[in-house]
């Protein structure tokens, strides 16, 4: 068996409350999509905020990545 970490997804909501919390915020919102600016950090973060659902790994990874935030 493979002796990996797994690696869980988390919620739309959790992420979103972790971006916020790390200095992010709302400039945008179109449709579910949130477009998410930093005070110090270049660049901008588009979030799917889809509530309750589970994000994938893959795109969770990347905006975590974006943001500069490690778990």
């Amino acid at each position: 068996m493979g002796g990996g970490l797994k690696f869980n997804c988390m919620k739309c909501s959790k992420l979103y409350k972790l971006l916020t919390e790390n200095g992010w915020y709302a400039v945008s919102q179109k449709g579910s999509h949130v477009k998410m600016r930093h005070k110090t950090k270049k660049g901008i973060i588009i979030f799917p905020n889809h509530g309750s659902q589970e994000m994938g790994k893959g795109l969770e990874k990347k905006i975590l990545k974006d943001a500069g935030i490690k778990l």
